[in-house]
């Protein structure tokens, strides 16, 4: 699942396939382990990420000072190796965010997150006015309180699939209400198509004369 998206992130090319994308399209990735440098500050971290976009000074500081607002730094000059792993993640979250991608990837985002904030994430990520917000995003998580409360479309990739996948639109509960009828339905196939082999099977194993009443 990680290679999957860093694949649809670039970050790493397919072995087979075409991945089509909007040009121009921002994308951010926020990565299941967040790596940092443990000597930086928080304000440092962003501000990393903020000099590599093409955006005046001015502009710059707005984004990094609001993102560490939002996600509730109460000292922007902590050093990175002070974190819990839950501010960590919330510093990760921050960092992903300063490009303003129009699609956010994320792999597992609630790790390490506490409720406080995993509620934080939810409303940031349902918000339709906060800049900060990403118009999209992807996601693998097993969280599966979180998808319910964030997610509109639920794809699994599964070989029990005939086209290697199974989708639907709606929340994770409309997911598994679909899921089980759709393996229902596989299961009543499958035992029909089983009694007809097993039919088929006894007949062939009748003698000649018995066969040609067939």
């Amino acid at each position: 699942k990680s290679t999957l998206l860093k694949i649809l992130c670039g970050l790493e090319q397919p072995d087979c396939g075409t991945i089509f994308t909007q040009k121009l399209l921002r994308i951010g990735y926020l990565s299941q382990e967040d790596r940092f440098d443990d000597s930086a500050t928080c304000l440092d971290i962003l501000y990393q990420t903020a000099q590599k976009l093409d955006i005046d000074e001015a502009e710059q500081y707005n984004r990094v000072h609001a993102l560490l607002s939002r996600a509730q730094f109460s000292d922007p000059h902590q050093p990175v190796r002070q974190l819990s792993g839950g501010w960590r993640k919330r510093l990760a979250i921050c960092r992903a965010l300063v490009s303003r991608p129009e699609v956010l990837v994320m792999d597992e985002p609630t790790n390490h997150l506490d409720i406080e904030g995993i509620l934080w994430l939810e409303k940031l990520l349902n918000a339709t006015t906060l800049p900060e917000s990403p118009a999209a995003f992807l996601m693998v998580s097993h969280d599966r309180r979180f998808l319910e409360n964030t997610i509109n479309r639920v794809i699994e990739l599964s070989s029990v699939y005939p086209e290697g996948s199974f989708q639907i639109r709606g929340t994770y509960a409309d997911f598994l209400d679909k899921k089980a009828d759709f393996l229902l339905q596989r299961q009543s196939l499958e035992e029909r198509l089983a009694n007809k082999v097993r039919r088929e099977t006894e007949w062939l194993r009748r003698g000649p004369k018995a066969r040609t009443t067939k």
